[in-house]
């Protein structure tokens, strides 16, 4: 599930790298708990790094802390994915509206380089990649738009929309169209037009609710893999 460590950087970054990667990729479902000692032995390292990895990803609101009890993986509910789909729409398409004027043929470059990357993902059925390229396709954007706490609340809102949506089934099925609508969105910043930008990526996003909708399974099993109730 989770590969071991070289101990060539800091540990306490790269077991927040693989912790999160294992979070979003659904190893870990909602409620899951996270025993320090436990992480520590898969990944090949002391429990100190393992604990500020942790931390880090509380932060994220990917992990539930209480004081005195071990840390679990948080749980998301449909109410949830959509507050956090509301939020993309606003910041999302004020992020492409600032960032459409200061795009240069650099950074059309690079955007068209991830989505041939994430063609290939999606012809190769790798679900891991596509979704680290899709979350580094909206980031770009925003960094082009200058604004760090902008990218901050962008890449917070993308940790747990991409968990809910790889949770209910949703990103395997729908990962060809949302490659497309992506295309669309580097034409509008390829011809520096801030509406038709804002509007590509609204629809985007709109188009990604309602996937989300479609695909959505029962609400018994909605309940029982996003939000379950266990005993532990």
């Amino acid at each position: 599930m989770i590969n071991k460590l070289v101990q060539s950087e800091t540990l306490a970054d790269r077991a927040y790298k693989e912790i999160k990667k294992a979070i979003i990729r659904g190893d870990f479902l909602p409620g899951d708990p996270l025993p320090e000692e436990g992480l520590a032995s898969m990944l090949g390292i002391s429990r100190t790094p393992i604990r500020k990895a942790i931390s880090k990803l509380a932060f994220d609101g990917l992990v539930s802390l209480e004081n005195g009890k071990m840390a679990r993986i948080a749980v998301i509910s449909a109410e949830d994915f959509q507050q956090y789909i509301n939020l993309r729409k606003v910041l999302e398409v004020f992020s492409a509206e600032e960032a459409a004027p200061l795009v240069t043929n650099e950074m059309i470059g690079h955007l068209e380089m991830l989505m041939t990357n994430q063609k290939k993902a999606i012809e190769e059925k790798d679900l891991y990649t596509y979704v680290e390229l899709d979350s580094q396709f909206h980031l770009s954007i925003a960094e082009i738009s200058k604004n760090g706490k902008l990218q901050d609340f962008i890449e917070q809102l993308h940790n747990q929309l991409t968990r809910y949506l790889v949770l209910s089934g949703t990103l395997s099925e729908s990962a060809q169209e949302a490659h497309e609508e992506h295309l669309k969105i580097i034409e509008a910043l390829k011809e520096r037009n801030a509406k038709k930008a804002a509007e590509a990526v609204r629809f985007h996003i709109e188009n990604v609710e309602r996937r989300s909708k479609k695909n959505e399974r029962t609400d018994e099993k909605i309940v029982n893999i996003i939000n379950p109730t266990r005993d532990y």
